[in-house]
């Protein structure tokens, strides 16, 4: 059935004595010719009734000496509407005298109400009383829409349709009633729609069905999208100060998503036709792309519009990109430029001509970015009325207006300027209240405030004082919006409630992952940020996994003393499992056998604690500075050669040999210097922060290092602030002193979802060879020596002293590593992320990678010739770059505040070379002595060859990291 609305029906019929006998016949006349039922028409417009059309006088009575009164008023066919309602409604009441008048006003008001598609008006005389009359309302409802179905809406959803019916004020709902109005309203809502998705051809049929034995109805909306409009070819007319090209990629809504080459761009997803969008692409687009170059006066005139039907292919094989199917419309733009204009005198005045300017005139002038004869730029005018208007905000001036009066000269080609400063009324802070803070105290919110009662309102420091409360991360995302600015304009005051909302101050984080050298680990963290209120942070947390396991309880308290000193403590404890074969076993995906005398394996046991503070450098600054004191007790367990000369060969302590491995103890303090305007701590999008950190390590203790640790990241919203460029750098630099050298497990090694998300845990580090004196026999057939078969002995050598290299990776000593993300939300709690890693570790000071005095003199005492106390490093691993570039996309549930993280990653810069130790010395000093043991003759025959095989079969390794890396974490990279 076709949607229609049905013409209405009404009848008002009045009787009273005190008419004519001829005027009630004449009425009567006219009421019977009018018809008494309309033919609905679908389609149809709906008009209110008109009651004076229908009017028939009720049987004449006998004249009385007074007026008719009204006995009652009822209501018939009203069935959802209750009477009492619409009894509030109308005006007239019982007892009031009768009142024509009165009746059809009560009938208009019935009718606005849009309650009924139909009324119709009676007046009976009162059976009970005969100067009293009966008013009686016959009304037929407008039915109610049960079910509202959208048929052939392929390029939005319902969904789509719903909010756009909500931002329009559609008033169109299931459950709601019938309005023909509405339905109107929403069939152009939804054409509307359809046209912002390139469908402007789209038509939009409504229609209804009547649900039986009901008042009821169900309502579709059948859509014909017809086809998708692409914008074609965009043309100028009249150009010559810019390219085409340059003018179309100042079109940010119109132009195609190409690919950029050196004169031209290779288009491959043409944008959707909007003239909406194309109208805004011709002012702020190329309008301002002349009026930036100086063409004051160009003249952007309305575009030549030309739709026709496109069917093309894509580009080679990938048919999707550049193809088009439908239509296009080719949009030719013409341009008068006019001349360009330079910026001639510059003149700045109040507004109000009796009284001046409050800042002083030179320092408005200095911020002015245009001089006389530069390039009349309107862009740069723009961005200076913006920074005029922050800075009189700072001073109180919140309704300040700047207003550029241009003087055009167009016999030099120059603009005068004069900016006219409406500075209005400087206004002051009177009260700061505070809502939703059900937990947190209010000295805590007041505290981070860089305004206090009584001050000038401040602009700038009332965006900072946001950006602090966020910062603290104990309510949700805190904007301008959320603060209640009244104005006192007789005064000069405001008034200033900030709505707050507060996250739980308990919560739990869960982190973990599946990596290869990682192994598999989960962690559980229990943390209240926003301890009885008062901004005290407590937490607690945990990590198990099959190599690593550490544990950290800490306190901190932000305000010691209600001073901006914050202070705490922390325990920490950790163990490190390292097995060089399982290691490299899962790295390279074969089962590795490594000689158990260059086998890496061993197990690191630290416990520790630190106190720290930091005070910032000025007051409500975001700069800090902080020292922090800490001890640790770190006990080494080696379960091979290997290991066991790793940390009893270097000096990395006081004491040699096995003492080197128990009881390592590290007294150190840590000056830092921290600024951070980052606006949140777990999901940034704007801001920038630094940290720097010293470490000296020997106030008491055995271990005697430095550390240098610098990092910086910076977060910029793009794309209307939708997505976010995000960078970060990390560097370090770790050295002995006083004789010593750096831990080893104080070391910086790369690698991992923390710095380089494409290369395993600990991967990434130089190569090192530790000299290692030990002995080797060998056999020889000895002639002079028969056996009971008379044939020559077999023999072995006493043990002969060889100087062989194990293969170590020790860490470097610096470290540096670039990361970058392009960071995309999706829905919700979920984003992805395109990605990029670099960095490199490698060993700058070679004296800091030397044997101790005790593994020196175990070789010299063999092998005297020997000088070279530093460890031998592998060519092509020191400071060798590793790069990988990727996508991640991360779910963050807010209950467990756990960022879920399955990222893939491509190393294309990366290490692939076999790792060769240097070649073994036996020439030792007892070696003319053994020589002469074993016989001269039998030594260089048979001996000496197995010696020379020996020395060139060192130990070799095929070191080849992958291409690429597949793992799911929960964690960040930063």
């Amino acid at each position: 059935m076709t949607f229609g609305t049905a013409a209405h029906k009404t009848s008002l019929l009045f009787s009273g004595a005190n008419i004519s006998g001829l005027l009630s016949l004449a009425v009567c006349l006219l009421t019977f010719a009018m018809p008494l039922w309309s033919q609905i028409t679908p389609g149809g417009t709906v008009t209110p009734p008109n009651p004076e059309s229908q009017i028939a006088p009720a049987t004449p009575a006998a004249p009385q000496q007074t007026g008719p009164i009204i006995d009652r008023i009822e209501f018939q066919g009203n069935r959802r509407i209750r009477s009492e309602t619409l009894q509030a409604r109308i005006f007239t009441r019982k007892g009031d005298p009768y009142n024509e008048e009165a009746l059809r006003r009560d009938f208009q008001a019935l009718w606005n109400t849009q309650y009924f598609e139909d009324i119709r008006l009676e007046v009976e005389d009162s059976p009970g009383n005969p100067n009293a009359k009966i008013v009686v309302f016959y009304l037929v409802e407008r039915p109610i829409i049960r079910r509202i179905e959208y048929h052939g809406n392929k390029s939005i959803s319902e969904s789509d349709i719903l909010d756009a019916f909500k931002d329009h004020k559609v008033g169109l709902s299931v459950e709601g009633q019938f309005d023909p109005t509405k339905i109107k309203k929403a069939e152009t809502v939804i054409k509307e729609l359809e046209s912002l998705h390139g469908h402007q051809f789209a038509v939009v049929k409504p229609t209804y069905e009547k649900i039986p034995s009901t008042n009821a109805v169900k309502l579709v909306f059948t859509v014909d999208e017809g086809p998708k409009v692409k914008v074609g070819m965009i043309t100028f007319q009249g150009n010559h100060a810019f390219s085409d090209r340059k003018i179309i990629r100042s079109m940010h809504n119109s132009r195609p998503t190409s690919v950029p080459l050196w004169l031209f761009d290779v288009p491959l997803l043409h944008k959707t036709f909007d003239r909406s969008k194309l109208n805004e692409d011709l002012e702020v687009g190329v309008r301002e792309l002349y009026q930036s170059a100086g063409y004051f006066k160009v003249v952007v005139k309305d575009p030549i519009l030309n739709t026709i039907d496109v069917d093309r292919g894509g580009l080679g094989p990938i048919p999707i990109i550049g193809s088009v199917h439908g239509k296009a419309t080719n949009i030719t733009i013409p341009i008068e430029e006019g001349e360009q204009y330079r910026m001639g005198r510059l003149v700045i005045r109040s507004a109000d001509p009796e009284k001046g300017l409050t800042l002083k005139r030179e320092a408005l002038e200095a911020m002015f970015p245009l001089h006389q004869g530069d390039i009349f730029d309107l862009s740069k005018i723009r961005k200076a009325i913006e920074n005029y208007t922050k800075a009189y905000g700072a001073y109180g001036f919140i309704d300040f207006t700047a207003v550029p009066l241009p003087d055009v000269h167009d016999d030099t080609k120059t603009v005068d300027l004069t900016m006219d400063f409406d500075e209005q009324k400087q206004y002051f802070v009177r009260r700061i209240d505070f809502s939703g803070n059900t937990t947190t105290r209010d000295k805590v919110i007041r505290r981070e405030l860089l305004l206090s009662e009584g001050d000038i309102f401040n602009n700038r420091a009332w965006e900072l004082s946001i950006l602090r409360l966020n910062q603290l991360n104990y309510f949700d995302k805190v904007s301008a919006m959320d603060a209640d600015i009244k104005r006192n304009t007789k005064q000069g005051t405001v008034d200033i409630l900030l709505k707050l909302k507060e996250k739980g101050k308990q919560s739990i984080s869960l982190t973990g992952g599946v990596s290869g050298l990682a192994g598999n680990f989960v962690g559980l963290g229990y943390q209240t940020n926003n301890f009885l209120g008062l901004g005290e942070t407590l937490s607690l947390s945990g990590q198990i996994g099959n190599i690593q396991k550490t544990a950290v309880f800490s306190f901190t308290e932000p305000y010691l003393f209600d001073r901006p000193m914050a202070s705490g403590f922390s325990v920490s404890y950790s163990s490190f499992n390292f097995n060089q074969a399982q290691q490299e076993s899962i790295l390279f995906g074969q089962q590795i056998q490594i000689n158990p005398n260059i086998e890496q394996d061993y197990t690191q046991n630290s416990l520790g604690g630190t106190i720290f503070t930091s005070y910032p450098l000025r007051r409500f600054s975001f700069a800090r500075v902080g020292l922090t004191y800490g001890y640790t007790h770190t006990n080494i367990s080696a379960f091979s050669t290997a290991s066991t000369d790793l940390f009893e060969v270097l000096q990395f302590q006081s004491l040699g040999g096995p003492s080197a491995l128990t009881g390592i103890d590290s007294s150190y303090v840590t000056p830092s210097f921290t600024y951070s305007t980052v606006n949140n701590p777990m999901n940034p999008t704007t801001g920038k922060s630094l940290f720097y950190s010293f470490k000296v390590e020997g106030l008491g203790g055995n271990v005697r290092a430095l550390s240098n640790v610098v990092e910086a990241k910076y977060f910029h919203p793009i794309n209307h602030k939708r997505n976010v460029l995000a960078f970060h750098f990390v560097g370090q630099f770790v050295t002995g002193y006083d004789g010593l050298v750096a831990p080893p497990f104080e070391r910086p090694f790369l690698g991992g979802e923390q710095d380089l998300r494409g290369f395993e845990i600990r991967t990434v580090s130089p190569i090192a060879f530790i000299p290692i004196a030990t002995t080797e026999t060998f056999s020889f057939l000895d002639p002079t020596h028969l056996n009971l078969s008379g044939g020559a002995t077999l023999r072995s050598t006493p043990p002969i002293p060889v100087l062989t290299y194990e293969p170590s990776f020790p860490g470097g000593d610096t470290s540096g590593v670039v990361n970058a993300e392009y960071r995309i939300p999706i829905v919700g709690p979920v984003s992805s992320s395109l990605f990029f890693d670099a960095g490199e570790d490698g060993i700058l000071r070679k004296d800091q990678v030397q044997l101790n005095s005790t593994g020196l003199s175990n070789i010299t005492t063999s092998f005297p010739s020997f000088n070279n106390p530093s460890l031998l490093i592998q060519p092509g691993t020191n400071f060798k770059l590793r790069a990988s570039a990727g996508i991640e996309f991360v779910v963050q549930l807010p209950i467990i505040n756990a960022p879920f993280r399955l990222y893939w990653a491509y190393n294309f810069e990366r290490l692939e070379q076999q790792i060769a130790a240097p070649l073994s010395n036996f020439q030792s000093i007892d070696y003319q002595n053994l020589r002469q043991s074993v016989g001269p003759s039998l030594w260089d025959s048979q001996v000496l060859p197995q010696l020379m095989n020996f020395q060139v079969n060192t130990q070799r390794i095929n070191f080849f990291e992958p291409a690429n890396t597949f793992m799911f974490t929960v964690s960040r990279t930063f």
